[in-house]
């Protein structure tokens, strides 16, 4: 392994990076770290926070001087995270007094430019349209309403946008997860009747074998790493997939790398294997999955001669991997984002979750299945129907959304997500155009303000109170730390007093996120234990779910009663919507039937340490000092057989577009693979983040649940006079 990853370079860099997070607290650090004046005047105070980014769901304390976040500080007593947070946390220090926030309602002129409009001007605006949609459509308006998630500021904020959108008609509330764990999300629903993680993070330490199957839990979820260290010195055995060596490499005792795509291959290798050689109980197979013959034939072409050649793992090392797992009596397999975001993600994931279920490896402590960015408690929609009435509208996905666009079908949307994080993303704008009123809820001028019709400044996390979950189904709690600037306010009053104009007193009355949680808490039976009062105290928040105070809290596996929660108690082989297993490449992949001989490379994109995706981070100043412009990595072997060396500005290509970026070797890559951080976009304050965003490029491919990224062909062009 290079210098580039070594645990010595990841401790400078992240330390570097959490001053940095700490010195954005004002804008030149020698001001914030007082290295010239006097010490600043005015008395500390302490308020309790949390970091909305991933669903780590970190928890700090905020330190307020004279109305300004001067740090946070990571809470040490949060049972989850001991206190630490990531660069992209801290990152809020900087990010909430950014000079390039933009802090009032905007409404665009018919000559493209903006307006400063009043806050109740605004409301009134947005009523009118929706007024005029249901004049015009009648029972059908709502149909043609939609909003596009994440709602950044708390999980008040999801409540009354979906109230809002009830009472106009519409179940169009589209979550970001189609392009994160979608997939997942829906294949556990499937295989095993849990949506998210089977089980806890804390049981990793008590496995034998934990398989990161993708998940890059150093870079992606920085501070779960201290979990894998747990795992380590507890003697667990960490095995980690990956076309790479990532920083999450440095925790684990060995790593395969696999051609990206091929996961679904591995997988049913390793189940042909563990079937041949007898390494399970066939009765205890037989209580967790439907039809075990009908497994064995649809595995039976995986040798592990054909695994290596699908894979690039050598045939040993498939070998070792599938022994591995055949004696490991308590396996926990974290699945990466990444298995997402492939065509062929869905059979792949079915195949890692029967490998678990072949091996008795879901039920029990040190079992089961963790997934990244999954952890949602449910009863939102038992809430929603108790408020607005029973509605079985069918949702609308991201895929039915822009044909609707595309068709002119969609009169009003409600843009609080990046259009850029979906493939082909020139089209998902072009689609976004047709639709007349499109209003824009964010903090900057990005690409969906070039294609909204009316922006509403957002409040960030420190500036309202209210509740989100993380990842271990905890609920965590947030006090208001500072008041927002301008006419900001949080994503949960502007809906309501968009629904309160719509619906009038059928819209419930709140004042405030926690009155709108103890509500809440009260109609839906299993968060009953989670009172607000017990909630303020608990500094790493509460596991749901409680139906009473005196719950225990609910750690470890997900079913609690012995059996999977799927409709016979076991996982389907053969489903009446995808089929029985199988795999295939991904689509687009230079090894699929597909391919086109112009696109030999594999590309991915991703996360890095110190930037989120096509979203916040950009505007960080402290975090841009660790960019330095759009790279690819490529490895220095693929380098010579495409003609380019380190430092060269290249052309990166895919069948749908191209655009620049400069070459890094990096021999911690699979050769035939590129990669590129997805953060990147054009409107970026700082030189070192503006690029086009890499979905320009992407094709439009998508699957029945999500739409993909990764594993298409792409090629390398060295630019003339670079």
């Amino acid at each position: 392994m290079s210098e580039s990853y070594s645990r010595r370079r990841f401790l400078r860099l992240s330390s570097a990076l959490l001053a940095g997070g700490v010195a954005a607290a004002d804008a030149a650090p020698a001001q914030a770290l007082n290295l010239r004046g006097a010490r600043p005047k005015g008395e500390i105070t302490k308020v309790k926070g949390y970091c909305p980014f991933c669903q780590v769901r970190c928890t700090y304390t905020a330190l307020v001087r004279n109305g300004r976040i001067e740090s946070l500080v990571g809470e040490p007593d949060n049972p989850w995270t001991h206190g630490t947070m990531c660069p992209k946390g801290l990152s809020l220090v900087e990010l909430v007094r950014s000079p390039s926030r933009i802090t009032e309602p905007l409404l665009k002129q018919p000559d493209g430019t903006w307006k400063p409009i009043a806050y109740t001007d605004a409301l009134d605006l947005i009523v009118q349209r929706v007024e005029a949609c249901q004049r015009e459509h009648g029972e059908t308006a709502g149909d043609r309403i939609a909003l596009t998630g994440p709602l950044w500021d708390c999980r008040e904020s999801e409540l009354a946008a979906e109230m809002t959108l009830s009472f106009m008609g519409s179940r169009n509330l589209m979550p970001a997860g189609e392009v994160c764990i979608s997939s997942a999300s829906n294949m556990l629903g499937l295989m095993t009747g849990v949506n998210t993680s089977t089980t806890t993070v804390n049981e990793i330490c008590n496995c034998e074998t934990l398989v990161l199957w993708g998940a890059n839990i150093a870079e992606l979820y920085p501070p779960y790493s201290n979990w894998l260290d747990k795992a380590r010195n507890a003697g667990v055995n960490i095995v980690y997939l990956d076309p790479r060596r990532t920083r999450t490499s440095l925790c684990c005792s060995s790593q395969l790398s696999p051609r990206p795509g091929t996961d679904g291959a591995m997988a049913m290798g390793a189940i042909r294997h563990i079937l041949a050689t007898g390494s399970y109980d066939a009765d205890r197979a037989g209580q967790l999955i439907s039809d075990l013959d009908m497994l064995r034939e649809d595995v039976e072409p995986y040798t592990l001669e054909k695994v290596a050649g699908i894979t690039g793992v050598p045939k040993e090392l498939v070998e070792e991997f599938a022994d591995t797992l055949g004696r490991s009596r308590r396996t926990i397999i974290w699945l990466g984002g990444s298995l997402s975001r492939y065509t062929n993600g869905i059979q792949s994931l079915r195949a890692v979750m029967l490998l678990q279920g072949l091996r008795d490896n879901l039920i029990g402590s040190g079992k089961g299945l963790l997934t990244m960015e999954g952890g949602k408690p449910a009863g939102e929609d038992e809430f929603i129907d108790h408020i607005c009435g029973p509605n079985d509208k069918p949702r609308m996905n991201f895929r039915r959304l822009f044909r609707a666009m595309s068709k002119g079908q969609l009169d009003i949307l409600f843009l609080n997500s990046s259009y850029r994080r979906y493939p082909d993303s020139k089209n998902v704008r072009a689609a976004i155009q047709k639709v007349p009123f499109v209003v824009h809820r964010g903090f900057f001028l990005t690409e969906e303000a070039e294609v909204a019709n009316l922006f509403m400044p957002a409040t960030f996390s420190p500036e309202s109170q209210g509740s989100h979950y993380g990842a271990e189904k905890q609920v965590v709690w947030r006090e208001k730390v500072v008041d927002a600037p301008g006419s900001c306010v949080p994503d949960w009053q502007f809906y309501r007093d968009i629904g309160r104009r719509i619906a009038g007193d059928r819209y419930p009355r709140f004042e405030r996120p926690e009155d709108l949680y103890r509500l809440f808490v009260s109609l839906v039976p299993s968060w009953r234990g989670l009172t607000l009062e017990r909630l303020r105290k608990a500094q790493g928040g509460m596991v749901w779910p409680r139906y009473h105070e005196n719950d225990p809290e609910r750690l470890g596996t997900s079913f609690t009663q012995g059996k999977l929660l799927t409709p016979d108690g076991r996982m389907p082989v053969d489903d009446s919507v995808f089929g029985r297993i199988n795999w295939s490449y991904p689509r687009g992949n230079p090894q699929g039937r597909d391919n086109d001989p112009k696109y030999p490379l594999v590309l991915l994109q991703g996360k890095v340490l110190t930037q989120w995706q096509q979203t916040l981070t950009n505007y960080s100043e402290a975090l841009s000092r660790f960019s330095h412009g759009r790279f690819v990595n490529i490895h220095p072997d693929t380098a010579a057989e495409m003609g380019v060396k380190d430092g060269d500005m290249v052309a990166l290509e895919t069948a749908t577009g191209s655009l620049e970026a400069r070459v890094e070797l990096c021999a911690e890559i699979v050769p035939g693979i590129v990669f590129t951080p997805s953060h990147f976009n054009r409107t970026a304050p700082f030189a070192q983040n503006r690029s086009d965003h890499i979905n320009l490029i992407v094709p439009n491919y998508w699957d029945r649940i999500s739409s993909q990224v990764n594993g298409v062909g792409c090629t390398i062009r060295k630019l003339q006079g670079a």
